[in-house]
C-alpha cells in the first residue's frame, strides 16, 4: 500500500511541476503580448540622422530630448545613426564615406555600439545620445557622458567596438535600413512617425515635434 502511496504521490508532484510550467508560459505571454499591445499605442518616432550633422544636433537636443522626456510612456523612439553616409565592401572589410568626414564615421559608430549595447538600459541609451549630440564634439565626448548616466565602466568596451570589426558591422546594418528608407537620404535628419514617411510631417516635426505628437496619438498626452 506505501509502494501506491509513494507512486500517486510522484505522480501529483510531476502533475504540479507542469501545472507550474504551463501557468509560468502563459504569464509571459501574456507580459509580453501587453507589452506589445501597449506598444502599438504609441507614437513610433524613427530618426536618421549623424553625429556631426549640426541639424541632427538640434533636432535631437532641442526637439526629441524633451518630448522623450516628457511623454516617454506615449512614444517609442528609434534612433539610426548614418545619415547620407555610403559603405561598400569590396574586399571583405567595410569601407564609410561619412558626410562630415572620419570623424563622423567614428561618431556614428560609437552610438551605435553604444544603441546595441545590452547592458546599457534603454534610458541609458537615450540620455547617452541625447548628452554625446549636445558636445561640440559628439565624436570626442564619450567618457563625459557615460560620467552623466553613471556608466563610466563602459567606456573601454565602446571605445573598442567603435574602433573594431563590430562597430563596422552595426553601422553596415544601420547603413541598409537607412538606404531602405532612401538613397541617399534627401535630408538628415530624416524624421519618420509612426512608419509611414510624410514630408509634410516631417516638416513640422522638424520645428514642433510636441506638436505632432499630440496630434496623431491614439491616446492623448496629459501634458496635450
Amino acid at each position: 500500500m506505501s509502494v501506491v502511496k509513494q507512486v500517486i504521490s510522484v505522480l501529483l508532484r510531476k502533475y504540479k511541476m507542469r501545472s507550474l510550467v504551463v501557468i509560468c508560459v502563459l504569464a509571459f505571454m501574456c507580459g509580453v503580448f501587453a507589452k506589445s499591445k501597449k506598444d502599438d499605442n504609441k507614437v513610433k518616432i524613427a530618426v536618421y540622422y549623424e553625429s556631426l550633422c549640426p541639424d541632427s544636433k538640434a533636432f535631437i537636443t532641442t526637439q526629441l530630448a524633451p518630448i522623450w522626456r516628457e511623454l516617454r510612456g506615449s512614444v517609442k523612439v528609434k534612433l539610426v545613426p548614418y545619415g547620407k553616409s555610403t559603405h561598400d565592401k569590396p574586399n571583405g572589410k567595410w569601407l564609410f564615406n561619412c558626410h562630415h568626414g572620419e570623424d563622423e564615421c567614428y561618431g556614428n559608430k560609437l552610438q551605435a555600439c553604444i544603441l546595441k549595447d545590452k547592458k546599457l538600459q534603454d534610458t541609458d541609451k537615450m540620455e547617452m545620445v541625447i548628452c554625446l549630440m549636445g558636445q561640440t564634439n559628439p565624436d570626442k565626448s564619450l567618457d563625459t557622458c557615460l560620467q552623466q548616466v553613471k556608466r563610466e565602466g563602459e567606456s573601454d568596451k565602446l571605445k573598442k567596438c567603435a574602433a573594431g570589426e563590430q562597430g563596422d558591422n552595426l553601422l553596415a546594418a544601420y547603413g541598409d535600413k537607412t538606404d531602405a528608407v532612401q538613397r541617399p537620404l534627401s535630408f538628415v535628419p530624416t524624421v519618420i512617425i509612426n512608419e509611414k514617411f510624410d514630408q509634410a510631417l516631417q516638416d513640422e516635426a522638424i520645428k514642433d515635434l510636441k506638436a505632432v505628437v499630440c496630434r496623431v496619438a491614439i491616446n492623448k498626452p496629459a501634458s496635450c
